[in-house]
């Protein structure tokens, strides 16, 4: 049955069924750096100018700042509408300083369309299944990582005006380059009464002292002065809303969680992708990308969201579990147990309110940047199942030096800071840390678009098959049909079915000159056992499961065709002619 959104693509033409697949030569893309805002975008329109028949761009929205939200819709126009088969939702940079899942989203989008005429397994996916990608969710803030100096912790949020220090004025005291070398690293100062000690093996890694030690320096953290007179530095920088914990599920105020807004949906960009998200009810898996921790992430993610119920665990563990497999190193695990609890996620709201399963990937594993042998182990690690299970500062300068030549940290180096006199600024550069050193991205953009490749060709895909027409006497007919669904995603969550967030699947029967006398579920072919619907018997509202199947049964009157068909708001329409 098809479904329709009213979605306006902003300059965009949107192309007929009658569009070439492609209309010029293949675009080159490479993955070996980060694309900046601008990039993208020219990224995004050459694909969709060389595959006009396979996508479609448009702006679904703006940000606070005014920028597009660009949305590549991904699907041969050819075998009919985006909205009548299985979608995928895939996203990034929600974050704006986790800027390697939009390398991620960029590098799926290409692969798509670049392996389409070459690829036997992608051509196929595209001819059956659409994708939707957002490779920049937080479009202000990633650009202003770009644009700006900043740091790696910087950025995260949107930018949207909030009074961190609750003294009448918004994002007063922020993060400021006060050397003026183009990046905001972190300060820190001589003080015996401080926190830190130098690493007797490596100058410049700190140690937290142990009690009754001396220590050597008191971190001040990031770059910045005092700009409202306070006595406090950078504690009122730009924004802090948390786009993924501003979505209208299980919302909590910021007191409760940080970064929440002042209510669910407050801003621009948490509206836009909703309104999108909801205009596209064919979605049945999304892939949110975030940066940092080698992780496939599913939830609840917090206990006031309730337990998963079994049946959607088991399309959870199949997926996460082959995830670990197609990504080495990565952990499939449950947000709120195995990480920490948050409240108005996107993923939340999206599988609790619209019945839409949905991973977190978190990209880079930080245990990546190890000098050592593969099964070695050395002081300081953090346990197998510790969230972002990394490296030992002082391990990490030996990969610093010996696998990057030294440049990703910047050397501590006095400054006369106008406040606080003789400090000195250093540390973990910009593009490090929870960033992986561009030489890593190639690998990391294709294991990870191949899991989100996986998981789409894991979309529900239902076939009919006749399993017995019989003869009753005089002009009755018991007709049985399976629809069979092969696929580990059903046409319905059970939370969905559960809370009748979605349309169930109708399997029907029509025929010319035919009455039909009952129809219903089959609960036991063998023993012929059938539940019955009370009205119109010749619709059957149902699902069909994962690996699963449903029978159904309709006792008719009349001879001649009659047609079976299977409706679903997520999998594609199907259609049987049977002969009685």
């Amino acid at each position: 049955m098809a479904r329709h959104s009213t979605i306006v693509a902003l300059g965009m033409m949107l192309f007929a069924v009658a569009s070439p697949i492609r209309a010029a030569e293949k675009p080159t893309l490479t993955f070996d750096h980060f694309y900046d805002g601008p990039a993208v975008e020219k990224a995004l329109r050459e694909l969709h100018e060389a595959y006009p028949g396979l996508t479609r761009l448009e702006a679904i929205g703006k940000s606070e700042e005014g920028r597009d939200i660009w949305v590549l819709t991904i699907n041969n126009t050819q075998t009919g509408s985006d909205a009548d088969k299985p979608a995928v939702y895939v996203d990034g940079a929600i974050h704006g300083n986790e800027i390697q899942a939009t390398e991620v989203c960029l590098y799926l989008a290409w692969y798509l369309l670049d392996g389409y005429d070459r690829v036997e397994m992608i051509e196929k996916l595209v001819d059956h299944r659409a994708f939707y990608i957002v490779p920049i969710v937080n479009v202000d803030n990633r650009a202003r990582f770009f644009e700006e100096p900043g740091g790696y912790n910087i950025g995260r949020t949107g930018s949207v005006a909030y009074d961190d220090d609750r003294d009448g004025v918004s994002d007063e005291d922020g993060y400021e380059d006060i050397d003026g070398d183009g990046e905001v690293l972190r300060m820190r100062v001589k003080d015996p009464f401080g926190t830190h000690k130098t690493h007797p093996d490596d100058p410049r890694v700190m140690v937290r002292i142990k009690p009754g030690e001396k220590a050597e320096w008191r971190t001040l953290g990031s770059e910045g002065i005092d700009n409202d007179g306070d006595g406090r530095i950078n504690e009122d920088p730009l924004g802090y809303l948390d786009m993924n914990r501003n979505y209208g599920f299980k919302w909590q105020p910021p007191y409760v969680q940080r970064g929440a807004g002042d209510f669910p949906m407050s801003g621009n960009v948490t509206r836009a992708v909703s309104a999108f998200v909801i205009s596209k009810p064919n979605i049945c898996f999304n892939v949110a990308l975030h940066n940092s921790g080698g992780l496939i992430v599913r939830g609840p993610g917090s206990k006031l969201a309730g337990m998963y119920s079994p049946r959607d665990i088991k399309v959870y563990d199949f997926l996460g579990k082959e995830g670990e497999k197609i990504i080495p190193g990565y952990r499939y695990i449950i947000g709120g147990k195995d990480m920490y609890t948050t409240h108005g996620d996107f993923d939340e709201w999206m599988f609790s309110n619209l019945g839409i399963f949905g991973f977190v990937g978190e990209l880079f594993m930080s245990s990546q940047e190890r000098y050592r042998k593969p099964d070695e182990k050395k002081a300081g690690d953090q346990p197998d199942e510790a969230y972002f299970s990394g490296t030992p500062e002082e391990e990490k300068q030996k990969f610093n030096d010996r696998v990057n030549q030294g440049t990703m940290f910047k050397a501590w180096t006095k400054f006369d800071h106008p406040q606080l006199g003789e400090v000195e600024i250093g540390g973990w550069r910009t593009f490090t840390t929870r960033i992986p050193p561009t030489f890593m991205l190639p690998e990391m953009v294709h294991r990870n678009a191949s899991l989100i490749i996986f998981i789409a060709r894991q979309a529900p895909e239902v076939e009919l098959e006749t399993i017995d027409v019989e003869s009753l006497g005089g002009d009755l007919h018991r007709i049985r049909v399976r629809a069979m669904n092969r696929k580990a995603i059903p046409t319905m969550s059970s939370n969905a079915a559960r809370k009748n967030l979605v349309r169930k699947d109708i399997l029907s029967i029509v025929g010319e000159g035919i009455e039909v006398v009952s129809g219903g579920i089959v609960q036991d072919l063998l023993l012929d056992r059938v539940d019955y619907v009370e009205h119109r018997p010749h619709m059957v509202f149902t699902t069909i499961p994962s690996f699963g199947k449903q029978d159904v049964q309709w006792i008719v009157k009349g001879s001649g065709t009659v047609t079976v068909t299977f409706q679903s708001v997520k999998a594609t329409d199907r259609t049987l002619n049977l002969e009685l």
